[in-house]
């Protein structure tokens, strides 16, 4: 989407059957931020910033921590080119936008775009078990994901986080087996 993409949607109700849907798990996709303005729009930063998947007409739900996830509707959305800005139904003020600030986005996970070969999603790797790729030692786990020229993998070992990029030679397996990622040659990033 360009800096000056935008949407409205039509008022819908979130639909109560798939709001509280557990045959498919729900996933974070974007983390809403501060408002923007009086009129109840706020800054909402996707995980993906690449990804267009707010812009669809998804079952959507927000989750603050310690409360049950409940559903949610985008009403109109707009991408600055650093974040996006989004109004939600029922949301008409900057006391009600502030009321969602640090909540969650989530959507089910069937919705997501199927992957192709070789290619994974940051959600199943976070958390995952890094291996040592010759030895099958346990070496750490994955954290998080940062980029720079190329992305790179958050790694947290007993001495400490260790950033790696995620280049075939590095890391040879990612995203195959669930819940592990397999490395060579960790030392030489610490």
């Amino acid at each position: 989407m360009s800096a000056t993409s935008s949407r409205r949607r039509p008022p819908a109700v979130p639909d109560a059957s798939t709001a509280g849907d557990d045959t498919s798990p729900w996933v974070r996709v974007a983390v809403i931020g501060r408002p923007h303005g009086v009129h109840g729009e706020l800054r909402v930063w996707p995980d993906n910033p690449a990804s267009t998947l707010l812009f669809e007409d998804i079952p959507l739900r927000l989750h603050h921590e310690g409360k049950p996830p409940r559903p949610i509707t985008i009403d109109a959305i707009r991408d600055t080119g650093d974040a996006l800005l989004v109004m939600f139904a029922g949301v008409a003020d900057r006391e009600g936008a502030a009321t969602l600030t640090h909540g969650a986005l989530e959507v089910p996970r069937d919705v997501l775009p199927q992957l192709e070969d070789g290619e994974f999603y940051h959600i199943d790797v976070i958390g995952a078990a890094v291996l040592d790729a010759d030895t099958g030692a346990h070496l750490g786990t994955v954290k998080a994901f940062t980029e720079t020229s190329v992305d790179v993998l958050v790694v947290a070992t007993e001495r400490g986080e260790v950033l790696v990029p995620i280049l075939a030679d590095i890391v040879p397996s990612i995203g195959e087996e669930p819940g592990i990622v397999r490395v060579r040659n960790l030392d030489d990033w610490r």
